[in-house]
């Protein structure tokens, strides 16, 4: 098997079909790249590709901000118990507490969307009472409650 790698300017500029027939599609990039929510939205249109320009969305919802508490004192303890294996070790410990914490958050409908080291931002959505997506610098109704938006 062959393993793909690209930026998502290359996906962009090597049109709907992604790169290379079979390897991967655009929407795909997108997904590993992008909230959920935005990369369901493109996936649902007729012919599925990335956005093409800057977005905004106004939505009610939650915000969090997960962080490994202990995190530096368990990489140098790890460092000092197993040497250079302690590194090995701790990203095997990592992965699998933030897979456990993805799959949680994912379970009850929030969507992580960024990662900073051992630390998560996540958003959950109001899904019932969306306010509206808009191309960046449309004008939008609504009270302009200062919103800086959302997802990403």
């Amino acid at each position: 098997d062959t393993i793909f790698f690209f930026t998502p300017t290359d996906i962009m500029a090597s049109g709907e079909q992604g790169p290379s027939p079979g390897s991967i599609t655009a929407i795909q990039v997108l997904a590993s790249y992008a909230p959920a929510e935005l990369v369901l939205r493109h996936a649902a249109d007729r012919h599925p590709a990335p956005p093409s320009a800057p977005e905004r969305e106004d939505f009610e919802g939650a915000v969090g901000f997960v962080d490994v508490s202990g995190f530096t004192a368990l990489s140098e303890r790890l460092q000092k118990d197993f040497g250079n294996k302690g590194s090995e070790k701790l990203n095997q410990y990592i992965n699998s507490y933030l897979t456990r914490l993805i799959d949680g958050v994912s379970h009850h409908g929030g969507d992580v969307i960024k990662f900073a080291g051992d630390a998560l931002q996540v958003v959950w959505r109001e899904r019932g009472g969306r306010t509206g997506t808009r191309g960046v610098g449309e004008s939008g109704g609504g009270s302009g409650g200062g919103s800086n938006g959302g997802g990403g």
